[in-house]
C-alpha cells in the first residue's frame, strides 16, 4: 500500500513538472498569430503559475515541510527563492534569465521531493527488516530450546534476550521501526552465538542417539535449513564487508541447493544413506558460507 502511495505521488509530481513544458508546445500552434516576444512571455508566465502551485499549494510541498527532513526543506526553500527571482526577472522583461531560474527551481523541487520519498521508502524497508528479524529470533529461540540441556547450559542469558526483544517491540509500537532494528538485531546475534557454541561437535553426539537412518536424515535436513536461515540473516544485515564476498557466498548457497535437491531425490528412491551423505556435504558447504559471513562455526 505504501509503495503504491509513493508511486502515485511521484506520478503527480512528474505530471505537474512536465506540464510546465507542455504549455509551450500548444502555444506554438498559434505562432503566426501572436508576436514572438508576447508568446514567449506568456509561456514563461504559464510556467511560473504552475511552479507557484507546486511550491505553495501542492500536497507534496506540504508533505516535505511536515516531514522533519531539514535538508529537504532547505532545498525546497531554495527552489522558492529561484521562483521569486524568476518572477522579478519576467517583470523586467528578461525572459531567458527568468526561464533559467525556473529550471533551477524545478531541479531543486525534484531533489527535495525525492529525498522525502526516499525517507518513506527507508521506513518501509525498516518494517520489512523488522518482520524478518522477528521471525528469525522466533525460529532461533525454538531451535535453541530443542537442543539437549547439557549442550545449552550457560550459553544464553534469557533475561537479557527477552529484554532486548521487549525493547524492540516497545520502540516499534511507537512507529519507529528503524530504531527498533538495533535491539532486535542484538537479540538475534545473541541467539546465533549461542547456537554456534551449542552445535560444536554435536554431530557425534547425535549420531549415537539416532534410532534409524530416516531419523538421521531428518536431523541433517533440519540442520541444513537452520544454516540457510543463519546465512540469509547475516546477508540481510547488509554488512559492507559481506557485500564484497557476496558472489562467493551465493555460489556456496547454490551448491548446497543442488546437493539438497539431489539428497531429496535419493531419499524418495529409498537410498537414505546416500541422501544423508549428500546433506552432510551441503551442510559443510553452508558452514563455509557462514564462516565467510563472519560467523565462526
Amino acid at each position: 500500500m505504501l509503495s503504491f502511495k509513493i508511486s502515485s505521488l511521484r506520478l503527480k509530481v512528474c505530471l505537474l513538472i512536465g506540464s510546465l513544458f507542455v504549455s509551450a508546445c500548444f502555444s506554438g500552434i498559434y505562432a503566426d498569430e501572436i508576436p514572438v516576444t508576447v508568446k514567449t512571455q506568456r509561456e514563461t508566465q504559464n510556467k511560473l503559475n504552475l511552479l507557484g502551485y507546486i511550491l505553495l499549494k501542492s500536497k507534496r510541498e506540504k508533505e516535505v515541510r511536515a516531514s522533519g527532513n531539514n535538508k529537504a526543506i532547505a532545498i525546497l526553500e531554495m527552489a522558492g527563492k529561484h521562483y521569486e527571482t524568476a518572477k522579478i526577472l519576467l517583470k523586467k522583461g528578461e525572459i531567458d534569465a527568468s526561464n533559467n531560474e525556473i529550471q533551477k527551481s524545478l531541479q531543486n523541487i525534484s531533489v527535495s521531493f525525492r529525498m522525502v520519498v526516499d525517507t518513506e521508502r527507508a521506513v518501509e524497508l525498516a518494517r520489512e527488516q523488522y518482520a524478518l528479524l522477528k521471525s528469525r529470533v522466533k525460529n532461533f529461540r525454538k531451535l535453541f530450546r530443542q537442543l539437549p540441556a547439557d549442550k545449552t547450559k550457560g550459553l544464553l542469558d534469557f533475561k537479557k534476550l527477552d529484554g532486548r526483544v521487549k525493547e524492540a517491540e516497545s520502540i516499534y509500537a511507537k512507529n519507529q521501526p528503524e530504531r527498533a532494528l538495533a535491539p532486535l538485531l542484538e537479540a538475534a546475534d545473541m541467539l546465533e552465538r549461542a547456537l554456534s557454541a551449542a552445535r560444536k561437535n554435536e554431530t557425534v553426539v547425535y549420531a549415537l542417539e539416532f534410532s534409524s537412518l530416516e531419523e538421521e536424515y531428518k536431523y541433517e535436513l533440519e540442520r541444513n535449513e537452520n544454516y540457510i536461515l543463519l546465512t540469509n540473516m547475516i546477508l540481510n544485515a547488509g554488512s559492507s564487508e559481506n557485500s564484497k564476498k557476496l558472489p562467493l557466498i551465493r555460489m556456496l548457497l547454490n551448491k548446497n541447493q543442488q546437493l539438497r535437491l539431489e539428497a531429496e531425490k535419493q531419499f524418495e528412491s529409498e537410498a537414505v544413506k546416500e541422501a544423508i551423505i549428500l546433506l552432510e556435504k551441503g551442510n559443510k558447504t553452508l558452514v563455509r558460507a557462514l564462516r565467510l559471513s563472519g560467523l565462526a562455526l
